[in-house]
């Protein structure tokens, strides 16, 4: 039977409050939020809420205790927390795609506090917002829920208007909702404004900064991306590790052209037209290298990753430092990858997180020297 919120009509049976410990999809034992301390809700890429939730860490805004509720939407995944140490600054959380204050959650029925509290916050703003329902599960039919928030929350006087881009969320997965209003966006995180040159087929800046964050960069590092396309992994790892120095190679010039205008702030970074394979650089002159593998997509072909993947493999093995060296690498065709890897003496698979990027199932994979 389909639930409907109780300040219509309400449902015939109330449903329980579960005993035992809440699973990681729900928002079990949490209490709505007081407007002047709103919670607040991280949306990422499919696959990445841990390695966020480790971010968070990192940056302090969590401390170890403390275990964030996870859920997972059809095409993002949900980092809910009721407090966090501080407000986040303009350089943490690069991963998450939108940060939200939640002044508004709960589980089963919003009440008439829970409207009066949204309605509020809303008309603090004093200009239009634009309501947007999204659910995940059977609790909630999303049209009669948009339409019922709509119009309780207009009875309040709050101010909507279908035209206005600024959005206003109510995101639902199963028995759980979160009211949420933006506080940021991935555009916005620190030095993302320097990009200025696109490419047909670029990486998202916040998988590439996933990527940089699992590849623990530090300013002692050399880094090498040999597929570096139009720079986005390089200039997600300056801004986790300004003090390194940074090589990028690509076959196509226009990439080089526009990673030169994109990388401009990078005080440490050589670009050049190589070869991945056949870089020329110098034996055991690197310590880190980070690459999105051709997908056979976009760029290059399935047939042609069976050759280019070793052939990239051996030259990392090559150019790492006898001391240690580390790798993270993106790739949909993880297949080939790891044929490679079981052809190249002298690197293994040391992890491996399973994305989705614009749809397309990926791998991230970390190496390192077997």
């Amino acid at each position: 039977m389909r639930v409907v919120p109780r300040t219509t009509l309400p449902s015939p049976r109330k449903p329980t409050r579960p005993r035992s410990k809440p699973s990681r999809a729900t928002a079990s034992g949490e209490r709505p939020a007081r407007a002047a301390a709103p919670a607040w809700l991280l949306r990422c890429a499919p696959g990445l809420a841990k390695t966020l939730v480790t971010e968070l860490r990192f940056n302090a805004l969590i401390d170890r205790r403390t275990k964030p509720t996870l859920l997972w939407q059809r095409n993002h995944d949900l980092v809910f927390l009721p407090r966090l140490q501080r407000e986040p600054q303009p350089g943490d959380l690069r991963i998450a795609e939108e940060i939200h204050r939640c002044p508004v959650y709960g589980r089963y029925k919003i009440s008439h506090h829970q409207l009066d509290v949204m309605a509020a916050a809303l008309a603090a703003q004093k200009k239009p917002w634009h309501l947007v329902v999204t659910v995940d599960g059977t609790r909630f039919n999303r049209h009669e829920l948009g339409r019922w928030l709509a119009r309780e929350l207009e009875r309040r006087h709050a101010p909507l208007h279908e035209e206005s881009n600024r959005l206003a969320s109510l995101f639902c997965v199963e028995d759980a909702y979160y009211f949420c209003l933006p506080f940021r966006t991935a555009d916005e995180a620190a030095l993302r404004r320097h990009r200025i040159a696109e490419r047909e087929g670029s990486l998202p800046p916040t998988i590439a900064a996933a990527m940089a964050f699992l590849a623990n960069p530090r300013d002692a590092d050399a880094v090498l991306d040999p597929v570096c396309g139009s720079g986005t992994l390089l200039a997600e790892l300056h801004a986790y590790a300004p003090g390194a120095a940074f090589t990028g190679i690509d076959l196509d010039r226009q990439a080089i052209a526009a990673a030169r205008r994109n990388l401009a702030h990078l005080p440490q970074v050589q670009l050049s037209v190589a070869d991945a394979g056949a870089t020329g650089l110098a034996d055991g002159s690197m310590t880190l290298f980070i690459a999105n593998l051709p997908f056979g997509k976009q760029f290059g072909s399935r047939p042609e990753n069976r050759r280019l993947y070793p052939e990239i493999l051996r030259e990392l093995v090559r150019l790492g430092r006898p001391e240690g060296w580390r790798a993270v690498l993106l790739t949909s065709d993880f297949e080939a990858l790891e044929a490679a890897i079981a052809g190249t003496p002298g690197i293994a698979i040391a992890a491996k997180t399973q994305v989705k990027i614009r749809g397309e199932p990926a791998v991230i994979a970390a190496l390192r020297p077997s």
